[in-house]
């Protein structure tokens, strides 16, 4: 991926440097994602038959992050891994099938088409939600009106559970990218689980503990990458 948003202008060498990348892309069975080319730029490229269909054109540095995380996703999806059901993921997650058993009873299920917005930033987080289908985007409003997408979240993962634990406000928007199934365990649910069953109670904070500590180590790799 190459972001021209700071690149006025490009040489013959510089293009020749490109068609040598594009090459060495195509033996490995890579795709080139060109973001924010300028019309000038975009004429240069066209002259030399660069871009063509095994060439990506995005108009932005997000919608080329999430048209390549996509298109990962795709790929992976289809590889014919066999779908978990929910009592399968939740036992794997807490460690016992009775566990995953009273998880699931106390989960509202949640059946939505894309588009539909899930959670709303700024909203209370009375919920944290279990993705069994689909994909679901997070979405940052800024102070300047923009809307960026962090990322995406497919099957088996979990959202929300940061603000069901902190009772904070909700940090983030949480929409369908495709029709998807959730199950949403409520604030009132956790609250009842506390009081009245501590081993389930302790099961399910063990998971949430495991996951901040994973988005906590990923978050972590990559500000290491962008200070380099």
């Amino acid at each position: 991926m190459f972001d021209f948003r700071l690149v006025t202008g490009i040489d013959s060498s510089a293009m020749h440097s490109f068609t040598q990348i594009k090459q060495v892309a195509e033996e490995v069975g890579a795709r080139l994602v060109l973001v924010n080319l300028s019309h000038e730029l975009r004429n240069a490229f066209d002259a030399r038959g660069f871009i063509a269909d095994d060439v990506v054109v995005a108009s932005d540095l997000d919608r080329a992050l999430e048209a390549c995380e996509q298109a990962i996703i795709a790929a992976h999806m289809g590889k014919g891994a066999e779908a978990q059901t929910l009592r399968d993921w939740f036992t794997r997650a807490l460690g016992s099938a009775d566990h995953a058993d009273q998880l699931a009873a106390v989960c509202e299920r949640l059946d939505v088409d894309k588009d539909v917005i899930i959670a709303a930033q700024g909203e209370p987080a009375n919920s944290m939600h279990f993705i069994l289908e689909g994909r679901v985007g997070i979405i940052v409003n800024m102070d300047d009106g923009r809307s960026i997408r962090v990322r995406s979240l497919g099957p088996h993962t979990t959202i929300g559970e940061m603000g069901l634990i902190t009772s904070q406000l909700r940090s983030a928007t949480i929409q369908a990218e495709v029709p998807s199934v959730l199950y949403a365990l409520s604030a009132n649910a956790y609250e009842r689980i506390k009081r009245e069953n501590e081993p389930l109670a302790q099961a399910l904070l063990t998971y949430v503990i495991s996951i901040m500590a994973e988005r906590l180590s990923f978050s972590s790799r990559v500000i290491g990458v962008l200070r380099r």
